[in-house]
């Protein structure tokens, strides 16, 4: 089913917080959620998974524990200080979920969202997956479906010609004479056409969506990183890991998840010591930050203007505040 992304935007202002990794996206967007009357989408393609949690920052800082009873989980949500956060806990970790997932499901909350009157705030760091959500991809940017090619691969020639036909006319008639004769472009082409992603939007159709950066000095970055990392230890993400071990979760899946969760199973499994984890996990981190950082400011992978506030200027929170009433209130004083 294709949904009507562009309407969900257009229909009231959505605000957008973006950034790596440990620069408080989630503890911001909690604030001006409630400044504003505002609800949380998280835009990351890990925090989707039920038990994925202390790794993947579902619980914003150092401030938040576990056990702590400010906030509670609900179907596809956590509650956190009285302020919704949507897409977490969508699915099981024995499904694969894909951009194409995210896109539909964020939507439909983004959506919910507004109906109720509240401002929708997307928290990302997954950089794919808000691109998708606000720009939609390009076809080559749509990830391969490893289930639909497995099953697409028992059918021959002829049937993939007429799967093809049935779901989308029109990708058959662009299709030349040569790729209507190669499984292997029918099945793309099929690939494509089973995708419900957004077309690309235009500049005026994002009119209403206000982007804030969070950067901070790489070193400054780097030692929250190696704080986020001791964290997580003593959060009980390795004893996170072996409980979903117990539960038939394969460590090939969980290794899959990438960063800090495939450096565990290499732990677990006696191949590197605890510090060697611990080195290793910070390392990794802070390399995913980096390259969140330049997917982010690359002007061809994020559209649009980007509100850009160093976390460690003075008053860069009131700035931030500042901004975001001006243009909810409809002021020009935000790059819209």
């Amino acid at each position: 089913m294709n949904y009507n992304y562009i309407s969900i935007f257009s229909m009231k202002k959505s605000l957008v917080i973006l950034g790596p990794t440990a620069t408080g996206k989630t503890d911001l967007a909690l604030s001006l959620a409630k400044k504003f009357e505002g609800e949380l989408v998280a835009c990351d393609s890990r925090q989707v998974y039920v038990d994925l949690d202390i790794g993947t920052g579902k619980l914003p800082s150092g401030r938040w524990k576990v056990d702590d009873g400010r906030w509670k989980k609900g179907k596809g949500f956590w509650c956190l200080d009285g302020v919704k956060v949507w897409m977490y806990d969508v699915v099981f970790l024995e499904k694969q979920y894909t951009v194409d997932n995210y896109v539909k499901d964020a939507n439909k909350a983004i959506a919910d969202i507004i109906k109720i009157g509240k401002m929708p705030i997307v928290v990302g760091g997954t950089g794919l997956y808000l691109r998708a959500l606000l720009d939609g991809l390009s076809n080559l940017e749509i990830p391969i479906d490893d289930k639909l090619r497995e099953q697409l691969s028992n059918l021959n020639k002829e049937q993939l010609q007429e799967k093809l036909q049935k779901l989308n006319k029109q990708k058959w008639k662009d299709l030349n004479i040569s790729d209507r004769q190669n499984p292997r472009r029918l099945i793309r082409a099929i690939e494509l056409a089973t995708a419900s992603l957004p077309v690309l939007l235009n500049q005026q159709e994002r009119d209403d969506t206000l982007k804030i950066g969070l950067t901070a000095p790489r070193e400054y970055l780097y030692k929250k990183i190696d704080s986020k990392v001791y964290e997580w230890i003593q959060e009980g993400i390795v004893n996170e890991v072996e409980s979903l071990v117990k539960k038939g979760i394969t460590k090939e899946r969980i290794s899959n998840l990438g960063l800090e969760y495939r450096v565990i199973i290499e732990y677990l499994d006696k191949q590197i010591s605890f510090e060697q984890m611990i080195k290793t996990m910070q390392e990794k981190t802070r390399q995913y930050s980096k390259r969140q950082l330049v997917w982010f400011k690359n002007p061809k992978v994020c559209k649009g203007p980007i509100n850009w506030f160093d976390i460690t200027k003075k008053n860069c929170c009131t700035e931030i505040e500042n901004l975001v009433a001006k243009w909810y209130d409809g002021s020009n004083g935000a790059k819209n």
